[in-house]
């Protein structure tokens, strides 16, 4: 159930899947959650797709998303990150399979208490996606040819 959720927060944060709603048809619970639990939140922008909504702002200097589900509750919590904010032992990890690519997008999520890391790397051949495997070394999940 929990590898489903996150690849259900890991599309919906990444895909773009989204319609934008600027708070038109947002359930009022999952504007709640986001006031109460992101309190002092500004620049708040909202996407919905079938349950699910997508809350885009800015706390304390972050961009963050959350993903709420339609009765308030959070599903994922996600924020882009630079590779030198991933634990040492990820960050030495994704050294060994970088091998002449680079680093086009790194985010962080937080589902259920965990924090759970997707890297994608291009090359001029492919696009790779890894998702960390606790905190130690890195899964792949699917690769893309140009």
């Amino acid at each position: 159930m929990k590898k489903i959720i996150i690849t259900l927060a890991f599309a919906f944060l990444s895909a773009g899947v989204f319609a934008r709603d600027n708070n038109n048809g947002i359930s009022q619970k999952a504007i709640s959650t986001v006031n109460n639990y992101f309190a002092g939140a500004t620049d708040l922008n909202w996407e919905k797709a079938d349950n699910f909504y997508k809350a885009s702002f800015r706390l304390r200097g972050l961009y963050l998303n959350a993903l709420i589900s339609s009765d308030g509750e959070i599903i994922a919590v996600s924020r882009n990150i630079v590779s030198s904010d991933l634990p040492l032992t990820l960050q030495a990890a994704l050294g060994k399979r970088l091998d002449g690519s680079w680093i086009t997008e790194l985010t962080e999520y937080v589902i259920d208490g965990n924090t759970v890391y997707y890297v994608t790397l291009d090359n001029a051949d492919e696009r790779v996606v890894f998702q960390s495997a606790g905190t130690y070394d890195w899964t792949f999940i699917k690769k893309i040819a140009r």
